[in-house]
């Protein structure tokens, strides 16, 4: 029982470590928040569906007035 403890702190750990490396990195998407007719914003208005960092600057959200799929 002890060693199953061991081996699930030894998992936590290593997800923390890498985990930590990994932050700072943007994820990149071939589309941005134009390709949705969206405006980036630090809130969305109330009418403003939130769409998602998506081609915006960080700290902002592109907010969609409305979606056409």
């Amino acid at each position: 029982m002890m060693i199953h403890q061991r081996m699930i702190l030894l998992c936590l750990l290593i997800m923390l470590v890498l985990a930590g490396k990994c932050t700072g990195n943007a994820v990149v998407f071939p589309w941005g928040c134009t390709n949705y007719s969206g405006v980036c914003r630090p809130v969305c208005l109330p009418a403003e569906l939130p769409f998602g960092p998506f081609g915006c600057a960080n700290g902002f959200i592109c907010c969609v007035s409305h979606i056409i799929l």
